[in-house]
C-alpha cells in the first residue's frame, strides 16, 4: 500500500474519533469511535487515543508503519508548535500535557496538533463544502462555539496561536458562548418556554410547529449572525463554513442568521460573501486533522 495513509483524531470532552484517510480525502476503512473519560488521568486518556489510533489503523486493512503522519484536533487554547493543551475545561487532566510527544513517542509517527476549529474549516477547505474557497471562517456549532480562520488555504493561528478564539468575548452580560451554543439553545428555551429540553428535541419541536421552539431557534440565529458580523467585517473571508452538530438545525436558524449578519456587515461583502452549510459531517474533525499532515507535507514541497 505505500506509506501514503494518513492517521487523524478529532479529541473532544465527551468523545475521540480516529480514522484514516487516503491522501484525496477518502476514508479507508471506518472510524473508530470511544469515549473520552474526561475526568481520567492524563495518561489513561492518551492510551485510549494511541488504541484508538491502532484500532483505526488495522480496520484499514494498513499496518501502523504504513501511516505518514498524525493529525490531532483538539480544543483549545494550544501551544501549536509543541503539541501542548494549555487551558481548557473539557478536558482538566490533559492540561499542559504534551499531546505531540506522547503520542508520537507511543507509536514512532510524526504528528501534528491543531485546534479542532481550525482542523474543522480546514477539512472543509480541502474535502469538504468550500473545496473552491482559499479564504475561509468556520464556525462549529456543538456543545461549545468554535471557530476557524483558512487563509490561501493555510490554517492562520495568529501571534500566540489563538485566532478565533472568541467565544469567550463579552456579550449580554456573559460571552457569545453562552448563547451560541448547545447549552445556549437549551437555556433560551427555557427563558421563552419555562421548560426544559435538548438541542435535537427543540429541533423536533420547531418542525412540528411549537412557536415557542421556533422563536428559540431564530434567536439562536440572531446572535448567531451577530458574532459572524464581528468575523466578516474584521477578516472579510470569501465564505463562511457552518458545522458542527447544531448544524442539523440548520434549516432553523439560517434564515434569521443571514438577515442579522447582513444588516451589520460593510455593504461589498454582503454582496459577496457566501454561508454554506458544512459537508463532512461527524467526520469533519477527523478528515481536518488529517489535513494538518497534508498542509505539512505541501510547505514542504514548496521548500524542496
Amino acid at each position: 500500500m505505500g506509506k501514503e495513509l494518513i492517521a487523524g483524531v478529532d479529541l473532544g470532552g465527551t468523545k475521540i474519533i480516529a480514522g484514516v484517510i487516503y491522501p484525496d480525502g477518502r476514508l479507508a476503512g471506518t472510524p473508530v469511535e470511544i469515549p473520552t473519560k474526561a475526568e481520567e488521568p492524563g495518561e489513561s486518556i492518551i492510551g485510549r487515543m494511541v488504541d484508538a489510533i491502532k484500532r483505526a489503523v488495522s480496520g484499514a486493512g494498513a499496518a501502523i508503519d504504513e501511516i505518514c503522519g498524525i493529525g490531532i484536533g483538539s480544543p483549545g487554547p494550544l501551544d501549536i508548535n509543541k503539541g501542548i493543551i494549555l487551558n481548557t475545561a473539557n478536558l482538566p487532566t490533559l492540561n499542559n500535557f504534551n499531546l505531540k510527544e506522547k503520542i508520537s513517542g507511543a507509536l514512532n509517527i510524526p504528528v501534528y496538533v491543531n485546534n479542532d476549529a481550525n482542523c474543522f474549516a480546514l477539512g472543509e477547505c480541502f474535502f469538504g463544502a468550500i473545496k473552491d474557497a482559499k479564504d475561509a471562517f468556520g464556525v462549529t456549532l456543538g456543545t461549545g462555539f468554535g471557530c476557524g480562520i483558512v487563509i490561501d488555504r493555510k490554517i492562520y493561528t495568529g501571534a500566540t496561536d489563538t485566532a478565533a478564539e472568541i467565544d469567550l468575548c463579552p456579550y449580554l452580560g456573559g460571552t457569545l458562548e453562552d448563547y451560541i451554543s448547545g447549552r445556549g439553545v437549551v437555556r433560551i428555551y427555557k427563558e421563552i418556554k419555562g421548560e426544559d429540553g435538548s438541542p435535537p428535541d427543540i429541533a423536533d419541536k420547531a418542525r412540528n410547529g411549537d412557536a415557542d421552539a421556533v422563536k428559540t431557534w431564530e434567536e439562536f440565529g440572531m446572535h448567531l449572525g451577530v458574532a459572524l458580523s464581528y468575523a466578516v467585517n474584521i477578516l472579510d473571508p470569501e465564505v463562511i463554513i457552518v458545522g458542527g452538530s447544531l448544524s442539523n438545525a440548520y434549516d432553523l436558524f439560517s434564515e434569521k442568521m443571514i438577515g442579522t449578519l447582513n444588516k451589520n456587515i460593510n455593504p461589498i461583502p454582503r454582496e459577496n460573501i457566501r454561508i454554506i452549510k458544512a459537508k463532512l459531517g461527524n467526520n469533519a474533525g477527523l478528515i481536518g486533522a488529517c489535513c494538518l499532515v497534508l498542509q505539512e507535507s505541501q510547505k514542504h514541497e514548496k521548500r524542496d
